[in-house]
């Protein structure tokens, strides 16, 4: 499965080259910036129903950005385009925790959540503009790539005792979708607005008094304003 994956984004890099030989006069630089956010968890880990621990998290909204490099194919396909894209993405990650015996009836011990998720990847896009005879162009979009994600931070006690902290990373395939519109503000420059599902590499860290890895998930949504300048 991962050489499947790997022999994926490799095609897909591969593809965004020729390609880029192949029509060399419609290239374009792009950079972007927005919101980016994570959904809320639960995760239960343990030997239910012996001991058992819970882990909520909230994470806050984060940020995103990132550049692309990319290509028109009008010769091929009106509309159609290819690009080479790096972002970063990171969200602080609150929540909760509790652990306990099942037959206790309570929970032993409870705390709070107190880390950070990020994610580095680069990407190779195709995206096809949809041409209405206006200013506005609106845009459909995917990608895949790769992608590193570092997921580190704590957990803490109520009423006392031992803190505990975690940091982890984790690689692989990364995919995305997404739709929007660029404006033309002046000639060769346009402004847009967009909309990214980004998926990458999930997380499994140990913690506390863990028997087993509590997972998060790296899944995103992510709100972006772009600047792109036709660089012909």
């Amino acid at each position: 499965m991962h050489s499947r994956k790997l022999w994926l984004a490799t095609t897909a890099v591969a593809a965004l080259a020729t390609a880029q030989q192949a029509q060399a006069d419609g290239m374009y630089v792009s950079v972007f910036g927005g919101a980016n956010f994570q959904k809320d968890d639960s995760h239960v880990a343990g030997s239910i129903p012996t001991y058992f621990e819970i882990h909520n998290t909230d994470p806050d909204t984060g940020f995103v950005i990132g550049g692309a490099i990319g290509t028109g194919l009008d010769n091929w396909v009106k509309g159609l385009r290819v690009e080479l894209e790096a972002s970063y993405r990171r969200n602080d990650v609150g929540g909760d925790w509790q652990d306990g015996f099942t037959f206790y009836g309570a929970y032993t011990n409870t705390g709070s959540i107190d880390a950070n998720s990020s994610t580095f990847a680069i990407m190779a896009n195709v995206a096809y503009d949809i041409e209405m005879g206006w200013k506005i162009k609106p845009y459909v979009m995917g990608g895949a790539g790769w992608a590193r994600t570092k997921f580190e931070g704590a957990e803490f006690f109520t009423g006392g005792g031992t803190n505990t902290s975690f940091d982890v990373e984790n690689s692989g395939f990364a995919w995305q979708l997404g739709a929007g519109f660029n404006y033309e503000v002046a000639p060769g420059v346009d402004v847009g607005l967009g909309y990214r599902y980004f998926d990458g590499p999930n997380s499994s860290y140990f913690a506390g008094k863990n028997i087993a890895p509590i997972d998060h998930d790296n899944t995103n949504h992510s709100v972006m304003v772009n600047l792109t300048i036709d660089t012909n």
